[in-house]
C-alpha cells in the first residue's frame, strides 16, 4: 500500500492529470527507496504500513516480512547492556501510547538474517492525518559514535597531561604573590594576580573537560539511589547561601507549593521521592546556582521543587540579565557562551551547562531553560518521581547491598 497517493477528486481527472499523479507517486517511491536511512511507517495499531529498502536491510527482513505485521515482532531493539529493550524504553511503543515523539541515540537494532548489531539514532514523527501514523527513521550512527569516542579519548588524555603543568604554574605564581617568599611592587603584583587567575581558569577548564569525557566514554556511570528530593535539594542549595549573600543577593527556597504548605495554621511537610545520583545532582545544582549568582547583578536567586504524579521539577530562577530567545536553543552546547556586552567580562569555561545536561540525562531526566533579556532566567530540571512504596523497597535493597559491600543497583 502506498502512502503517497493523493485523495481522489470528485470530478473525473483528465488523462494528463492521471499521468502526472502517477509520475509524482513513482518519484516519491523512488526517493523513499533511495535514501540511506531506514524508514518505516507504523499505523496507530502498531502494524507496519510501509518500509523502505534501508529499513529491510537494518532489520534483516524481506519487504514481504514487514508489510502489515506488528512492529515489535520484526524490529529487534537492544539497550546498552545488550538486552532487548523493555516496553517502557521502546521509543515506538512510547510514541504510540504516550505520544512521545523525538529522537533517541542509545539503542541498537539487530538484523534477523545475520545478527548484525547496528547502533542507530531513531527519530519518530507523526504523520499529518486525523488519526496519525508514525514515521520512524533509523540512522546508522556507528561511525559517528566511533569518532565521538576518539575525540573524547583525545580530550581526556590532553586534559590530564596539561592539568599537571598548569597546577605547577599556579603554585609558583602563588609563591611569587606571597609577601613572605617574594617582594614584588604593586604593578608586578597586579600582573601576577592576572596570571594566577588565568591559570586557575585553565585548571577549571581541564577539570570540566575531564568530567564531561568520563561520562561520555563510559568511565563514569550514575549511581542512582532513592532520596527525599526536597530535603536533598534544600541541603545543596543552602550550601550556596554564603556565595549568594556575599554578592548582596536575596535567596529563597520553595514557594510553599510543595515542601511548606499551610493548612489551619499548621505546616505540612510533603515528602517527594526520586532516584538520583547524589554527586551528579550536587554538580547540577551548584552549576545552576553559581550561574544564577554570576549573571545576576542585583535581585534574587530562588530554588524550588514541584511535583506531579510522575515527575519532579527542580527550578533554579534568578532576576539577572537573562538570555535572548534566539540563544536558548544553544546554551547547553559544549563550549557555547552567550556573547553580549553583559557577559563578555564574566568568566566561564563554556562547559557548565553541557555538564548539567549530561548529568541530568544520565539520571533519566531532562533540563531546559526559560528566559527573557533583562528579566532573568529559569532553569527546570525534570526527573522521574517514585512513590513512597517504591522508595522504601529501593532503600531496603540499597541498604542490604551496602551492608554486604556490593555495588549499587541502578534503579
Amino acid at each position: 500500500m502506498s502512502l503517497w497517493k493523493k485523495a481522489k477528486k470528485v470530478e473525473t481527472p483528465a488523462p494528463e492529470q492521471n499521468t502526472n499523479s502517477q509520475s509524482r507517486q513513482d518519484l516519491n517511491e523512488l526517493v523513499l527507496q533511495s535514501i540511506r536511512e531506514g524508514v518505516i511507517i507504523v499505523s496507530p495499531n502498531g502494524n507496519i504500513r510501509l518500509a523502505n529498502q534501508a529499513a529491510c536491510e537494518l532489520t534483516g527482513r524481506a519487504p514481504s516480512e514487514l508489510d502489515g505485521v506488528y512492529y515489535d515482532s520484526v524490529i529487534n531493539l537492544l539497550d546498552e547492556t545488550g538486552n532487548r529493550v523493555s516496553e517502557g524504553r521502546n521509543p515506538i511503543n512510547n510514541a504510540l501510547k504516550n505520544k512521545e515523539y523525538g529522537e533517541v541515540r542509545d539503542l541498537n537494532i539487530v538484523a534477523a538474517d545475520n545478527n548484525k548489531n547496528t547502533p542507530v539514532s531513531i527519530i519518530i514523527t507523526p504523520t499529518r492525518e486525523e488519526n496519525p501514523s508514525l514515521v520512524v527513521t533509523f540512522r546508522d550512527i556507528a561511525r559517528e559514535l566511533k569518532e565521538e569516542r576518539e575525540r573524547s579519548e583525545f580530550i581526556s588524555t590532553a586534559s590530564h597531561e596539561m592539568r599537571t603543568p598548569v597546577a605547577s604554574i599556579e603554585g609558583y605564581l602563588g609563591l611569587a604573590m606571597n609577601p613572605s617568599t617574594a617582594t614584588v611592587d604593586d604593578r608586578g603584583m597586579d600582573y601576577l594576580k592576572k596570571a594566577h587567575e588565568a591559570s586557575q581558569h585553565l585548571g577549571r577548564l581541564f577539570q570540566d573537560l575531564l568530567d564531561t569525557t568520563k561520562l561520555d566514554d563510559g568511565q563514569m556511570k550514575p549511581q542512582l539511589e532513592p532520596v527525599d528530593i526536597v530535603a536533598l535539594v534544600k541541603s545543596i542549595a543552602d550550601g550556596q547561601i554564603p556565595n549568594i549573600t556575599a554578592k548582596g543577593l536575596g535567596y529563597q527556597f520553595g514557594s510553599g507549593s510543595v515542601d511548606q504548605q499551610l493548612s489551619g495554621g499548621k505546616r505540612i511537610d510533603q515528602l517527594i521521592y526520586a532516584s538520583v545520583d547524589k554527586d551528579f545532582l550536587h554538580e547540577v545544582l551548584n552549576n545552576l546556582i553559581e550561574n544564577a549568582i554570576k549573571y545576576t547583578p542585583a535581585g534574587w536567586v530562588t530554588v524550588n521543587v514541584r511535583a506531579d504524579n510522575y515527575n519532579v521539577q527542580i527550578i533554579v530562577e534568578d532576576t539577572g540579565i537573562g538570555v535572548a530567545r534566539s540563544e536558548l536553543s544553544h546554551i547547553f552546547q559544549k563550549f557555547y557562551r552567550v556573547d553580549n556586552r553583559d557577559t563578555r567580562e564574566i568568566g566561564g569555561t563554556g562547559l557548565g551547562l553541557y555538564l548539567v545536561q549530561q548529568r541530568v540525562e544520565a539520571m533519566n531526566g531532562r533540563v531546559w531553560a526559560e528566559s527573557e533579556l533583562g528579566k532573568g532566567t529559569r532553569f527546570i530540571v525534570m526527573l522521574p518521581r517514585i512513590g513512597e512504596e517504591a522508595y522504601r523497597q529501593q532503600r531496603f535493597y540499597l541498604d542490604n547491598q551496602q551492608a554486604q559491600g556490593l555495588e549499587n543497583i541502578d534503579f
